[in-house]
C-alpha cells in the first residue's frame, strides 16, 4: 500500500533535560537518522517530520517540517493532526508537495485525488512504494516516534496487513526490550486521513493520549511477536535508556 510517514520529534523530552531526543547522537548518528534509514524505504521516501525546535537542523534531513498546529505542546495528537491535514491538503495543492523518493528530477507533484480503497487493494494507481512512475497521493499515514532506531523495516505491510475491511487505523502491539510483554505502541500507527476531522474535535475536547484517540477508531491490533522484533519498539526515555540501548546494539 501507500503511505506517507510521520515522523514525531516536537515533545519536550523532560526525562532527558528537555534535550531534543531524535537528535541525540547513538552509533554515530542522531536517532532520527536511524528512523528515516528504516522507514523511508517503506514509504517511497514520502516523509513528513513533526517538530517544534531546532527547526532547521530538521529541514536539512530533505523532507517537510511541520509545527504542532497547537500552542504550548499539546503532545504527539497535535503532530498526527498536522501529519493529517498535510494529507488533506495535499489533495488541494495547499499542503506540502508529497513526493516519490525518485521525483528528485522534479517532474510531476502528487496526484491529489482521493484513494479510498483498502489497502490490500493494489489495482491501478495504487501500486507498491518503490513504483515511482506514477506520483501518487497517499491516504494513509504511518506514525512513528522519532526515537526509535529499531523499528521493524516491513512496519508498513504488517500494519496494512493486519486492517480487516472497515477498519481505518492499525496499532502495533511489540516488545521494548527483549523478554518483555507486548504492549501498545501508538507511535506506531497506521492511520487514514477521514480522520483528520475526528482527531481535531478530539483535541479540542481536551484528548491527549494517543491510545486513547486511537481506541475510539475502527482498529486493528497487530502483533509484531516474531524474533527479529524482540526490540522493535525500544525508545528512548532518559540518558540511561540510551546507554543502555548502545549496550544492546553492541552486544
Amino acid at each position: 500500500m501507500r503511505a506517507t510517514a510521520l515522523i514525531l520529534c516536537g515533545g519536550r523530552a523532560t526525562r532527558m533535560g528537555g534535550v531534543d531526543k531524535p537528535l541525540q547522537p547513538f552509533q554515530g548518528r542522531a536517532l532520527v537518522h536511524h528512523v528515516i534509514e528504516r522507514i523511508a524505504p517503506q514509504t517511497g521516501g514520502r516523509i513528513l517530520i513533526s517538530a517544534n525546535r531546532h527547526l532547521d537542523d530538521y529541514r536539512r534531513l530533505g523532507h517537510p517540517v511541520l509545527p504542532d498546529p497547537l500552542p504550548d505542546f499539546p503532545g504527539p495528537l497535535a503532530g498526527i493532526l498536522a501529519g493529517l491535514t498535510a494529507l488533506a491538503d495535499a489533495r488541494t495543492a495547499s499542503g506540502p508537495r508529497l513526493t516519490d523518493a525518485s521525483d528528485a528530477d522534479g517532474a510531476s507533484p502528487v496526484d491529489r485525488g482521493p484513494d479510498d480503497r483498502h489497502p490490500g487493494d493494489h489495482s491501478a494507481g495504487d501500486r507498491g512504494p518503490g513504483d515511482g512512475n506514477d506520483r501518487v497521493g497517499t491516504d494513509w499515514l504511518l506514525v512513528v516516534g522519532g526515537d526509535c532506531p529499531w523499528l521493524p523495516t516491513d512496519l508498513l505491510d504488517r500494519l496494512a496487513a493486519g486492517l480487516a475491511p472497515g477498519q481505518s487505523a492499525a496499532m502495533a502491539l511489540g516488545r521494548e526490550a527483549p523478554g518483555e510483554p507486548l504492549r501498545s505502541q501508538p507511535l506506531a500507527s497506521l492511520i487514514h486521513v477521514r480522520h483528520r476531522a475526528g482527531l481535531a474535535a478530539a483535541l479540542e475536547a481536551g484528548e491527549r493520549r494517543v491510545e486513547g484517540w486511537l481506541r475510539s477508531l475502527p482498529l486493528a491490533r497487530v502483533a509484531f511477536d516474531r524474533p527479529a522484533d524482540e526490540r522493535a519498539f525500544a525508545n528512548i526515555n532518559d540518558r540511561s535508556e540510551l546507554e543502555r540501548l548502545e549496550r544492546l546494539d553492541r552486544g
